[in-house]
């Protein structure tokens, strides 16, 4: 996995991931779905909307967003609760998305809480 550095005007740093076959991994869900990057280096959205349904630059930003809050990675991870209620009601659905929320180094607890994972474990 490939990480890619981003950084808004703002100064808000944050990092997307690109998988050896050179797709782009959503920060949200980590479906890796995406041939062009949801967010270029200087911070600057795509608009392209996941399959999980977050929109780049739409619903991370407050300004476009009424449901939006301050910061790009707090919205990332607002949106994956709804994401993981929404695939918690069947075993395959919730499997899936636990295979992809390990492209961002994200496991669930058995309460279904989203937890990073220590790299060095």
């Amino acid at each position: 996995m490939k990480t890619i550095h981003c950084v808004t005007q703002e100064g808000e740093a944050f990092t997307i991931l690109k998988t050896e076959d050179g797709m782009y991994c959503c920060p949200v869900c980590g479906s890796p779905e995406f041939k062009e990057a949801p967010y270029n280096e200087d911070g600057t959205a795509s608009f392209e909307i996941c399959s999980c349904g977050f929109e780049f630059g739409y619903d991370d930003s407050p300004l476009a967003s009424g449901e939006a809050v301050e910061g790009i990675e707090n919205n990332w991870d607002r949106w994956r609760l709804k994401v993981i209620e929404k695939n918690s009601h069947t075993k395959s659905d919730l499997e899936n998305l636990e295979n992809n929320l390990k492209n961002l180094g994200i496991e669930l607890a058995f309460d279904l809480i989203p937890v990073k994972r220590n790299e060095n474990t």
